[in-house]
């Protein structure tokens, strides 16, 4: 899975929660200068923290991370337009540090979802950025640089990827 670092009370990673579903404790591998020593050097121990099912978000704790790194900057549902630029970054199929380019295809207010044995409901972004197993959890950001989602899960079919939005992360961070 992937995910991204963010502010709240110190700096902790989001990702999905079916990336960590049952897991306590986790490994965070921050990117490395070499991608061939992916996880080699720079990675870190992690807790889970807190989870929202519903929304499938969850957030991480990590140990010994430098507080000096520098959290997204959040962009908002309502300001996301059909058509706009999004860019996303994950581990697809374990090609780490991936980055994929695609657009908004629509708008998706309180959609519902299922995932194995779960139902999910959130705002969601359909796009076409090119995520697969791995990307889940990761960042989904415009063309200003400001996270506006979290990529999430696919559908069949080619370019239908969705993102769960930042306005429910920020809501998520806030429960």
């Amino acid at each position: 899975g992937s995910g991204f670092i963010v502010e709240n009370n110190g700096l902790k990673i989001i990702t999905n929660w079916h990336v960590v579903e049952n897991a306590k404790q986790v490994i965070i591998c921050l990117r490395p200068k070499d991608l061939n020593k992916y996880c080699e050097d720079n990675n870190f121990k992690g807790r889970v923290i807190k989870k929202n099912k519903l929304k499938d978000l969850a957030m991480i704790e990590v140990i010994g991370l430098d507080q000096k790194i520098k959290p997204v900057v959040y962009g908002k549902f309502d300001d996301i337009e059909v058509g706009d630029d999004v860019f996303a970054i994950g581990h697809p199929k374990g090609f780490v540090w991936t980055f994929t380019d695609g657009r908004v295809s629509a708008l998706r207010p309180n959609y519902s979802w299922p995932y194995a044995d779960s139902n999910h409901k959130a705002h969601v972004i359909q796009n076409s950025a090119a995520i697969n197993s791995g990307n889940s959890g990761g960042p989904l950001f415009d063309i200003k640089k400001r996270l506006i989602g979290i990529n999430t899960f696919t559908h069949d079919g080619e370019g239908l990827s969705f993102a769960v939005s930042t306005d429910d992360l920020i809501e998520f961070i806030s429960e």
